[in-house]
């Protein structure tokens, strides 16, 4: 099978349509249906079903089709690298970030490095923690920002502190309790709790902090298991609370306005480290990346 007759109709199939996806690939409406009628020939059966709306892929034409797109995604990838060569760049750095991070720390570190980009690129990806773990191990990933007492299940990943913090009750700029410092966590026991799930690496944190302010019957209204930004509109729009950790919500609660509550209850730490493989853990546009972390860190006041 040609790939390039496979690209041709993973486009076919992503437009829904003959006529569109000949203008994006610069060919004729014929020599596009010459396409297809030759894969059909190979096949033996129909990769395409027209109807009143366009076209959709038969079951073997969505398997070509998705073969077809990653021919294009290795093609991109390489032409990408060509780029970055030209433009002396030495490689790239994959490195994975937890949503809450990604909001807070890593929109501040670039946005102040901007002036001064390193000579390599940076490839992030947000997801969950155990998630992104795997992904290290699988070298899907160089390097990969989380919290630093994750549980490991193997000794194949370094880990090294970058800073701590702990977890502390938000609530919005507004609301009464809002800066005050020795709060009873009674007080709180009628707020709308949100619970920060999985995708902010945040899972069942809300539970735990519940049982150690002795509010174990209070049950959480919210489930937020998506962006962790929703969690600051709903604290800045009504009376509700929720469990992030201190330092780096901290960074972000002018923006969002959103403020935490000194209990008299201490609460769990949730320091963050810097995870890296053991293949990548010396490449130099590693070492270089996290140097310029740490130098970053202490000019937000999160060193040490």
């Amino acid at each position: 099978m040609d790939p390039r007759h496979l690209m041709q109709l993973a486009v076919v199939v992503e437009l829904g349509s003959v006529t569109k996806a000949a203008r994006k690939l610069n060919l004729t409406q014929p020599t596009l249906s010459r396409t297809i009628r030759v894969i059909e020939d190979r096949v033996g059966g129909k990769v395409l079903r027209r109807g009143r709306y366009g076209v959709t892929a038969t079951q073997i034409g969505q398997r070509l089709a998705e073969e077809g797109r990653a021919i294009i995604l290795h093609a991109e990838a390489a032409q990408l690298a060509v780029q970055e060569w030209r433009h002396g760049l030495g490689g790239d750095v994959r490195l994975g970030l937890g949503p809450m991070l990604a909001v807070s720390l890593m929109a501040e570190f670039f946005s102040r490095n901007a002036g001064s980009a390193p000579a390599y690129g940076l490839k992030l990806s947000t997801d969950l923690p155990m998630a992104l773990l795997d992904r290290l191990k699988a070298d899907e990933l160089d390097a990969a920002i989380l919290p630093h007492d994750l549980s490991r299940r193997d000794d194949t990943l370094h880990r090294d502190l970058l800073f701590t913090d702990r977890l502390a009750i938000f609530v919005g700029s507004r609301d009464p309790l809002a800066g005050q410092s020795g709060v009873d966590p009674a007080r709180l026991a009628d707020h709308a709790w949100i619970t920060v799930s999985e995708r902010a690496g945040l899972f069942d944190l809300t539970h735990g902090a519940l049982e150690a302010l002795g509010l174990p019957d209070v049950i959480p209204r919210i489930e937020n298991s998506g962006d962790v930004m929703i969690t600051f509109r709903l604290l800045e729009q009504t009376r509700a609370c929720a469990v992030l950790p201190l330092r780096l919500a901290s960074l972000v609660q002018d923006r969002f306005r959103i403020a935490p509550v000194t209990v008299t209850t201490s609460l769990p730490t949730r320091d963050v480290g810097f995870w890296t493989t053991p293949t990548g853990r010396d490449r130099p546009e590693v070492v270089d990346f996290r140097a310029r972390l740490r130098a970053f860190l202490p000019v937000v006041g999160l060193a040490g």
